[in-house]
């Protein structure tokens, strides 16, 4: 084989692996992660989530309670190179001391990643992203909850913009570590800003473990007195290079969450 063969095959191989590592879903739900669709492509995810509140509004003697079960499929479209549009429709059950059952959509988001640098070997990388969600969700769903995060949908009664910034690095091929900094438009009075840090360590080429912590902008007149935090583990599964399984769960302080669990599905086409 000549050098020029060998040139060749190496290229080829190179450009398949880059386009296995585009095809791959993102895991964490607190943090962007450089994983996009290959160009032209769909993801289609759907994730099933349970989170339990407290109603009481941290008034002393009442147990209220509210549970809250999601089913979220969004789409994300490798729209241009390294441009992901996505949406996401939620839909949630809720059972809810204070105001009963209520089965109704939350606020749709639309939104768009770009993957605007990432240096030779995927790391380190940087995305910047914007969304907007739309108030299809009914705003007195969420009462007497009030907003802290919207990982699991919200239905806020306007239209609300996030923009944010995500970086990250990977350590001996396995290791992944990403900051994401975000600033939501409408939450409060003055807009808020929050940030998350996330840990992936990779098993395996098809397994994964993570953790992740999000802290927020204490809200106005803040009922629990204190930054909210929000605690997050998960696994993530990859049967085949386009399907991919991931569960979580966690917990939060300072805020009316009293914990969440979850399973995402994610499948590219």
């Amino acid at each position: 084989m000549t050098s020029r063969h060998v040139i060749l095959v190496t290229a080829l191989l190179l450009a398949a692996a880059m386009g296995y590592a585009q095809s791959e879903s993102i895991r964490p739900l607190f943090v962007k992660e450089n994983k996009i669709p290959e160009l032209h492509s769909f993801e289609f995810d759907l994730l099933g989530s349970y989170t339990r509140y407290d109603e009481s509004r941290n008034i002393s003697g009442l147990k209220l309670k509210r549970s809250d079960y999601t089913i979220t499929p969004s789409v994300r479209f490798g729209a241009y190179e390294n441009l992901t549009l996505y949406g996401t429709v939620p839909y949630s059950f809720i059972k809810s001391d204070v105001l009963g059952k209520i089965n109704n959509f939350k606020d749709v988001t639309i939104g768009a990643e770009l993957l605007a640098y990432e240096y030779t070997y995927k790391y380190p990388w940087v995305i910047p992203y914007a969304e907007v969600s739309f108030p299809t969700g009914k705003d007195t769903d969420m009462a007497p909850i009030q907003k802290s995060d919207t990982i699991f949908g919200y239905s806020q009664g306007e239209v609300d913009a996030i923009f944010g910034v995500a970086v990250g690095t990977t350590v001996n091929d396995v290791y992944h570590y990403i900051l994401d900094g975000r600033y939501d438009v409408n939450n409060g009075e003055n807009g808020a800003f929050s940030g998350a840090a996330c840990f992936i360590w990779d098993l395996s080429d098809i397994f994964s473990v993570l953790a992740e912590v999000k802290i927020s902008q204490e809200p106005e007149n803040d009922v629990y007195s204190g930054i909210p935090a929000f605690f997050n583990g998960g696994m993530s599964y990859a049967p085949h290079e386009y399907l991919r399984f991931t569960a979580y769960g966690g917990t939060s302080v300072n805020t009316a969450e009293e914990g969440h669990g979850g399973l995402k599905i994610a499948y590219m086409f």
